[in-house]
């Protein structure tokens, strides 16, 4: 995806950081804790992988073989500096979203709305490969950035800065990543 193309991505989306608003209140040595909007209707815009046991969610973005699919309605209950708590609307699952300091280089607001927004992408117009990489929740060959960002989330930012580069560097575990390799623009390879 280009960065016109990714920045008007995330803009589209951009209306969580109304539903999440401002800080809500601060104080000595308190969590920082950001406003939610009551009855807002929330939905995944990315798939996210979720864990296989638990309820814990990264946002280093660990892969793993259990989804919870682009467009899941989601109800927030609460965010703070440290994590977001937010619920799967159709089946009451309970999610915990923890915010990894060393990988998050934006605020959260703006993090947040990468991954959550008020509309679902449209993924009709894309190409094949991006399709099948979306229902499935996996990169293959041919597959467009942008492609790969609905398919298994944005990589983490403190190893890929930036999505123009041409390698994206994924966390599969705390101890093993992977890496997408791109070539004008569209997925050449993936090296585990």
């Amino acid at each position: 995806m280009h960065s016109h193309s990714t920045s008007r991505f995330v803009r589209r989306f951009a209306a969580l950081a109304l539903l999440l608003g401002a800080f809500a209140m601060a104080g000595c040595g308190a969590r920082t804790e950001y406003s939610v909007a009551q009855g807002g209707q929330l939905y995944t815009l990315v798939n996210i992988h979720a864990p296989v046991r638990g309820n814990r969610l990264s946002s280093v973005n660990y892969q793993s073989e259990l989804l919870i699919p682009l467009c899941t309605p989601v109800v927030f209950s609460r965010v703070t500096d440290r994590e977001a708590l937010f619920t799967i609307q159709t089946t009451g699952q309970p999610y915990r979203y923890v915010f990894h300091r060393r990988s998050l280089r934006e605020p959260i607001n703006q993090h947040l709305a990468r991954y959550f927004g008020t509309a679902c992408p449209d993924i009709s117009g894309l190409s094949p490969e991006d399709q099948s990489g979306v229902r499935d929740g996996r990169v293959y060959q041919g597959m467009t950035k942008q492609g790969v960002i609905l398919a298994i989330g944005y990589p983490p930012q403190h190893r890929t800065p930036s999505l123009a580069g041409d390698v994206w560097r994924y966390w599969r575990t705390r101890m093993g990543t992977f890496e997408v390799y791109f070539q004008n623009g569209f997925v050449a390879g993936i090296r585990e």
